[in-house]
């Protein structure tokens, strides 16, 4: 099998002949910059400055080589976000994203939201006086869909592309982590007002970048954050009454444009919200963060697995960056054993591998994959 016909066997709920494997197939699967070269250097490989794919989150971007020496099956399209004319770079360690949103990265750090634009007012005049991007600012699909028909020639692996998609992270982002939790219990006029105008600008953006390749991806998909490592960071109630009326407008157009596969991740303990995932045409789920409360693999896949595949599930919180190269595998073996008979699972870490992940366990990993993951399964 081809790569590309591995993964749309597996996400067709049948068997291929391996369980599809993945590094850097979305931007929650990777690994990060800082951590790329020592995984380079492990593989035998020349080791030069890594190219990164999101500017807040330092993630590397995946090359021929890595995923010829890993035998991924997923490559991601090149990212269509952002424009250099609407990101005002402040400095080497900050900047201003196109939302207005200032970000400020620490010495050997991530990026953190440094200055939301609505901190100072949660209100609907608020709202109505921001200084919006146009959708135009959000993405630059100039080249794009010849760079995608290029991947499409070059590898047999699957194509995948992320679109916009999120409706609490935006919140987040916007007003500040804390003060968007505390709108989310009491300020809903603000709430709603703010997430009817970033939707629209986001499904505006979303349609510019189907209408240039939505044909030519395997899998297309969204991200936003709903669960906590001990529950869910909202009620399902909260979710129906505010949230779901924006995903479902946003996964309905994808589905509208594209026959592509539609993966949405969602991190943490994200349990009651899966049945409305589904319900909305959410066909794959990332990234089954298997130590969070209430994801258990075994139990999503006997409930869940008919109707949706799973990506992920090696645990990143203990195995990857503490485990031996053994215990590595043997956590592959679970996730296998529990997620991947039937299809309709891709095996990958459950988040983006950190520089202390040691390079030999990733490796384990992959090896584990190619051993243990050829159907039938034992």
């Amino acid at each position: 099998m081809t790569h590309r016909e591995r993964v749309l066997t597996a996400l067709e709920h049948e068997e291929p002949d391996r369980v599809p494997m993945d590094l850097g197939g979305c931007l929650a699967s990777t690994i990060v910059a800082a951590g790329y070269p020592a995984l380079r250097r492990a593989l035998g490989l020349p080791v030069h400055d890594t190219q990164e794919s999101l500017r807040y989150a330092s993630l590397a971007v995946i090359e021929d080589d890595v995923r010829a020496a890993l035998d991924v099956d997923i490559v991601h399209a090149p990212n269509a976000f952002g424009t250099r004319k609407t990101v005002r770079v402040l400095s080497p360690l900050s900047f201003v994203d196109e939302w207005g949103v200032q970000w400020r990265k620490p010495e050997d750090g991530h990026y953190y939201v440094d200055r939301p634009p609505f901190a100072g007012e949660a209100t609907v005049a608020a709202v109505e006086r921001h200084a919006w991007p146009a959708a135009t600012d959000l993405v630059s699909t100039a080249g794009l869909a010849e760079a995608v028909a290029r991947l499409r020639r070059a590898t047999d692996c699957a194509i995948s592309l992320e679109l916009r998609g999120r409706v609490m992270s935006v919140g987040q982002f916007l007003r500040g982590f804390e003060d968007w939790m505390v709108d989310l219990a009491g300020s809903h006029a603000f709430v709603q007002a703010l997430l009817e105008r970033t939707t629209e600008i986001e499904l505006a953006a979303n349609e510019q970048i189907l209408a240039a390749v939505g044909d030519l991806v395997d899998i297309i998909y969204t991200s936003d954050d709903l669960g906590g490592q001990e529950g869910p960071l909202l009620s399902p109630a909260a979710f129906r009454e505010l949230f779901r009326p924006h995903f479902a407008r946003l996964w309905r157009h994808i589905r509208s444009r594209s026959k592509a596969f539609l993966m949405h991740h969602c991190c943490g303990s994200t349990r009651p919200f899966i049945r409305d995932f589904v319900d909305l045409g959410v066909q794959v789920l990332n990234p089954i963060q298997v130590s969070a409360a209430h994801m258990d693999p075994a139990a999503l896949k006997a409930e869940f697995g008919r109707e949706l595949s799973f990506w992920g599930g090696v645990d990143t919180r203990t195995v990857m960056p503490r485990g031996t190269p053994q215990a590595v595998a043997g956590e592959v073996q679970r996730r296998l054993r529990e997620m991947g008979h039937g299809g309709g699972y891709i095996l990958a870490a459950v988040h983006n591998l950190q520089p202390e992940v040691p390079p030999a366990n990733v490796l384990a990993l992959f090896e584990a994959g190619r051993q243990f993951g050829r159907y039938p399964l034992a």
